[in-house]
Formats: C-alpha cells, structure tokens, sequence
C-alpha cells in the first residue's frame, strides 16, 4: 500500500523525493567543488558571493522555499493547526 498525499508520510515522501533531494543533488556538489576553490584569505561568504552560479542557486533556493512552505501548509491541515 503506497503512503497517500493527504498523510505525513505521503507529504514526508513527497518532499523529500521532489524538492529536496532533486535541489540537493543538483546543488550540492556543485557548491562543494566551488567551496573546495576557496583561497585562505578570502572568506567562505565573499567567496560564495563570488560564485558564477550564485544567483541560479539563489533563485532555485526560492522556488524551494516557496514548494515548502506549500508542504507545511499541508502538514498543518492534516495535523488541524490553523495558519
């Protein structure tokens, strides 16, 4: 028997199998290889702002954000907490 959508598990399956693991794959490695460029006297902040990709990640980062939030707005349904 599969886990419903309109259950914790379902939405617990569901965000983790089409927002974060698809963003994580994606992005992980790619900030990690940028990371592993970092000179010592550049900070881990300025060097990440530095980054070609940044403003892709950033906007992606939001689009994820917003799914989220579609998520927990689930979850409290179920759960019957209202916003």
């Amino acid at each position: 028997m599969g886990a419903s959508q309109k259950s914790v598990g379902g939405l617990a399956i569901a965000v983790l199998n089409k927002g974060l693991r698809p963003f994580l794959a994606k992005w992980h490695p790619r900030l990690q290889d940028w990371e592993g460029q970092r000179l010592s006297e550049v900070s881990p902040k300025v060097h990440e702002l530095n980054w070609s990709e940044v403003a892709n990640f950033q906007a992606e980062l939001t689009e994820l954000r917003e799914n989220l939030i579609v998520y927990a707005k689930a979850l409290a349904a179920i759960a019957g907490v209202e916003e």
